[in-house]
């Protein structure tokens, strides 16, 4: 590649962002994928014509990003994509900037539906039989709470997994995650036996339907899955922090 300085001086502390994005705009440019290494930070100082303190700080500041880990020895290469760093933001967003609790939830059920309406038409048999696996062991904990809530989990994990789309999976864990990560209370500690088998209920209803293909009636079944929980949760949470569905 020919050499592309850094024009138009900036602030000695503004250099390594501005290298940082130059770098990542070439990296898009090449179409460089996870797992490619960066050039060696020989090869970046005479690309851009800085210091190497500069190229370091700029590297840096991509791993601070989690879009590059640094391998001692071979270099910088970039990180696949994961849910860490969506986790981190929502997280940031709930207890730093203070997003109200019902924006997360309500930003969250759209995905959900969407989430189960392309696990009905894309799930394969193997996947099926996991979400089926799940329902049943869900019967089975259904007055523990703490076990249930861990499968209801994974099984709206696996939903996001069928759906086929990287992006809905990620976006499901993390938004999930962070919920979980500022909140105390379980949903279902706070039901009563006949609340949990409604809930319970719907959710056998969504896999059922995912069974039969239908994305219709997936979607529809975790429409009403999320409404149910959503305003559950939003009442619990006037009083106190309430864990997500």
């Amino acid at each position: 590649m020919p050499e592309t300085p850094i024009t138009h001086p900036a602030p000695s502390s503004a250099l390594p962002a501005r290298l940082a994005d130059h770098i990542l705009s070439e990296l898009i440019q090449r179409g460089a994928g996870p797992g490619a290494f960066l050039p060696s930070e020989g090869e970046l100082v005479n690309r851009f014509q800085v210091s190497r303190p500069v190229i370091r700080e700029a590297i840096k500041q991509l791993e601070g990003r989690g879009l590059i880990e640094v391998i001692n020895g071979r270099g910088a290469r970039i990180r696949p994509l994961g849910e860490q760093q969506l986790r981190a933001y929502f997280t940031h967003a709930i207890a730093l900037q203070r997003v109200p609790f019902r924006e997360l939830m309500e930003a969250r059920k759209p995905i959900e539906i969407q989430s189960a309406r392309l696990a009905a038409q894309r799930r394969t048999p193997d996947q099926l039989d996991a979400l089926q696996d799940i329902i049943r062991r869900m019967r089975r904990n259904i007055g523990n709470a703490d076990a249930y809530v861990d499968l209801d989990h994974d099984l709206h994990a696996l939903i996001a997994d069928a759906s086929g789309n990287l992006i809905i999976a990620h976006l499901v864990r993390s938004l999930r995650g962070a919920l979980n990560d500022l909140t105390h209370e379980t949903l279902y500690r706070r039901r009563n036996r006949q609340q949990l088998e409604r809930v319970h209920a719907l959710h056998e209803s969504i896999v059922t339907e995912i069974g039969y293909r239908n994305p219709d009636g997936a979607g529809h079944a975790m429409d009403i899955h999320f409404s149910e929980a959503l305003s559950f949760l939003i009442q619990r949470r006037e009083g106190g922090a309430a864990r997500s569905p």
